[in-house]
C-alpha cells in the first residue's frame, strides 16, 4: 500500500510495507465491577472535585490531547485512514495509576475506553471503532529486562517491533517471532496471535506469552498465566486485544537467533507463471521444516514472488527447499544471502540493505494508508487446481491493479500447528496457510466501493476451497466471531461471563456475553 505500482516497478519494494498491517491493541469501556457485576467495595472513588474530562484526566498527571489541539490531530492518524473516528481525548500514560485515572474517568464521564498500541488496526479499532471513546495511548510503556538464564524478556506493552527487535538484539541476541513492520505494536499482534518469519520453529508471539499484567474493569492491576487467573491467560493468548482488559506489561520466552540466518527470494512477472509458482509453494510448504518460514505474494499485475527464512547458514538450505526449485517455473530473478538477525530485521522491514539498525530501528515513522483487508485458512493439502484457478481468475477481475494477496506459511510440520487448538484462544492450529487479501483506494475515494466489491468477490471465489477461519490480527468488521475463535468461542463467552456478565466491555468484535 505504497501507493499504486507501475507495472514495471519490482514488486520486491512493495512487498516491505504490506506486513504493516496487524490489529492495533484494543480493548472496551470498562467499570469498577467484580466477576458478578457488582462495585468492588476498594474499588477507585469518583474523583471529587472534577467536572470535566480534563480535570479529571489531569488528576492522573498524564499527558492528555483534546479536539481542537495540533496534539490531537497528531495522535489521530492511524494506519488505515479508511475509518476516521472522533476520539473525546487522547492520555498517554506512563504509570499503572495513570491508566487506572484514566479508567475511573471513562467510568465517571460514561464513554468508552481504548488502549492503543501500533494503531495498525485494519478497522480502525485503535480509535474506538466509534466516535467519542478515550483513548488511552500505551506507547510510554517500554520498561524492559531480559533474564539470560530462564530466556524470557519482560517488557511494557507499548514497546513496537522494530525498537523491540533492537533492544532484545542487544541485550542478548534473542527475539519473539512476530511480524516484519517496524511500527507494529508488540501488544496488539501478541493479543491476537502474532505470525512472523520464525513462527513455524517459535510459534505465534501469543504462544509464548508466559505471564501478562492486565489492569482489569475495577481498575486493579492482576497478573495472568498459567498459575493465576489461568483463564484470563487463556483469553488473552489470541483474544485479547478486545474484551478483557488491558495489558501494562508482557514476559515473553524469547529465543536464540545469534547463529547464521539465510533469506532467500524467488521472483516471476508473468501472469502465466502464477498458477505454477503458488502450486510449487503449497506442495512444498506441507513439509516443509519448522526452520523455513515463508510468504508467498501475488497480485493482479502478474507479479508474483515467494520471500523465506530459513534459521541456518545458507550451505544447508538446498535440500530443504529442493521440492520447491524443482517445481517452479523458471524466476525472473532469485536471490539467496546468508546474514545475521538484526540485519533480516532490517532488510524485512523495507529499509536499504546496509543501513544501520540503530538508526532505523529505534524510532520508525508509522505509515499510513487507506484499504479493506479480508482474510481466510487454508488447511493442507492446500488449494485444489480448481480453486487455484478460481482465486487467480478472481484477482484479475481488479482492472485497476490496486490489490495484493499473501499466503503466510503455517504447514503441518510447523510449531505453530504442534499446540491443541483448545490450549489458548488462537485456535488456528491446522492451517497450512493464511491468506490476507488487500485492496487499496488511498486518496481515490471514488474508487472504494469497486475495491470493496472486488476484495468480497475474491473471498467468495476463495472461500468453496478453504475454511470458514479467518486471521484475527487481520481483523474485517463483516466476518463473524466464530472465523476468528472458531471452536473456543464458547470458552471465550463462558470466561467474558465469568468477568463481565454486565457486558460492560461493548466494543466492534468483543467477545459476546
Amino acid at each position: 500500500m505504497k501507493g499504486q505500482l507501475s507495472k514495471t516497478q519490482n514488486p520486491l519494494v512493495f512487498w516491505t510495507l504490506i506486513s504493516c498491517l496487524s490489529l492495533s491493541y484494543i480493548a472496551v469501556s470498562v467499570q469498577a465491577l467484580d466477576h458478578q457485576g457488582n462495585e468492588f467495595s476498594g474499588a477507585p472513588r469518583k474523583l471529587a472535585g472534577t467536572t470535566t474530562l480534563a480535570q479529571c484526566l489531569a488528576v492522573g498527571g498524564a499527558r492528555t490531547a483534546f479536539p481542537g489541539t495540533t496534539a490531537y490531530t497528531n495522535a489521530r492518524s492511524v494506519f488505515n485512514l479508511a475509518n476516521q473516528y472522533a476520539p473525546a481525548a487522547f492520555v498517554f500514560p506512563t504509570t499503572v495509576v495513570q491508566v487506572q485515572n484514566a479508567l475511573q474517568c471513562s467510568k465517571q464521564f460514561g464513554i468508552g475506553i481504548v488502549p492503543r498500541g501500533g494503531g495498525h488496526s485494519y478497522e480502525d479499532y485503535s480509535l474506538g471503532g466509534r466516535n467519542g471513546v478515550l483513548v488511552v495511548d500505551m506507547t510510554g510503556f517500554t520498561s524492559i529486562s531480559y533474564n539470560e538464564a530462564a530466556q524470557t524478556a519482560t517488557i511494557g506493552s507499548g514497546w513496537r517491533l522494530g525498537p523491540l527487535y533492537l533492544a532484545l538484539w542487544n541485550l542478548g541476541k534473542v527475539t519473539i517471532p512476530a511480524g516484519d513492520c517496524p511500527t507494529v505494536g508488540v501488544a496488539g499482534i501478541s493479543l491476537g496471535g502474532g505470525w512472523g518469519f520464525t513462527s513455524r520453529k517459535f510459534g505465534v508471539v501469543s504462544d509464548n506469552i508466559l505471564e501478562a499484567q492486565v489492569v482489569i474493569a475495577n481498575g486493579t492491576l492482576v497478573t495472568a498465566n498459567a498459575q493465576q487467573n489461568s483463564d484470563l491467560y487463556f483469553a488473552l493468548r489470541g483474544a485479547g486485544a478486545t474484551s478483557f482488559g488491558i495489558v501494562t506489561q508482557f514476559t515473553f520466552r524469547v529465543h536464540d537467533v545469534s547463529g547464521p540466518i539465510t533469506r532467500f527470494d524467488y521472483s516471476w512477472t508473468n501472469k502465466a507463471q502464477q498458477f505454477q509458482a503458488f502450486k510449487a509453494f503449497q506442495i512444498w510448504g506441507v513439509n516443509a521444516v519448522p526452520e523455513i518460514s515463508a510468504s508467498f505474494y501475488m497480485d493482479p499485475f502478474g507479479n508474483s514472488n515467494i520471500e523465506g527464512v530459513y534459521l541456518g547458514p545458507q550451505t544447508s538450505l538446498p535440500p530443504l527447499i529442493k521440492t520447491f526449485v524443482a517445481n517452479i517455473p523458471t524466476p525472473a530473478s532469485s536471490d539467496t544471502v546468508q546474514t545475521d538477525w538484526i540485519t533480516l530485521v532490517v532488510h524485512n522491514a523495507g529499509f536499504p540493505d546496509g543501513s544501520n539498525p540503530t538508526t532505523v530501528l529505534s524510532n520508525p515513522t508509522p505509515p499510513t494508508r487507506t484499504f479493506k483487508a479480508k482474510s481466510i485458512y487454508v488447511n493442507p493439502p492446500g488449494l485444489s487446481d480448481a480453486g487455484i484457478n478460481a482465486m487467480i481468475n478472481a484477482m484479475r477481475q481488479d482492472s485497476n491493479d490496486n490489490a495484493y494477496f499473501i499466503f503466510d506459511l503455517y504447514g503441518a510440520t510447523s510449531n505453530i500447528n504442534k499446540v491443541a487448538t483448545s490450549a489458548t484462544a488462537f485456535v488456528h492450529r491446522t492451517s497450512l496457510f493464511s491468506i490476507q487479501m488487500v485492496a487499496y483506494w488511498n486518496q481515490n475515494v471514488g474508487q472504494k466501493n469497486a475495491d470493496l466489491t472486488f476484495i468480497s468477490n475474491y473471498w467468495n471465489a476463495v472461500c468453496p476451497f478453504a475454511t470458514a477461519e479467518a486471521y484475527q490480527n487481520y481483523i474485517d468488521n463483516a466476518e463473524p466471531l466464530s472465523a476468528y475463535f472458531g471452536s473456543n468461542l464458547n470458552t471465550l463467552t463462558r470466561i467474558k461471563l465469568k468477568w463481565d456478565p454486565k457486558n460492560v466491555f461493548n466494543f466492534p468484535q468483543g467477545i459476546p456475553m
